[in-house]
């Protein structure tokens, strides 16, 4: 994967550029998301995603008072 360092200050994490440690990062995501074994349990990229995004949702609104 190709990234580019946008702000002079704040340089790009090496990790970024390592495919173990990007392997161990969506299979943490995907275990937040839906719990141990995400992936070998059949639960896809965007099942991933969609799902962290309501986990942040909810936690925008109880922030502000909504719920």
């Amino acid at each position: 994967m190709n990234y580019k360092q946008r702000f002079k200050d704040m340089p790009i994490d090496s990790s970024w550029f390592n495919e173990e440690d990007r392997k161990r990062f969506i299979k943490d995501v995907s275990d937040l998301a839906f719990g141990e074994d995400a992936i070998e349990r059949g639960y896809d990229l965007d099942e991933v995603i969609a799902r962290i995004q309501e986990f942040s949702d909810n936690a925008l609104k109880y922030e502000e008072g909504e719920e």
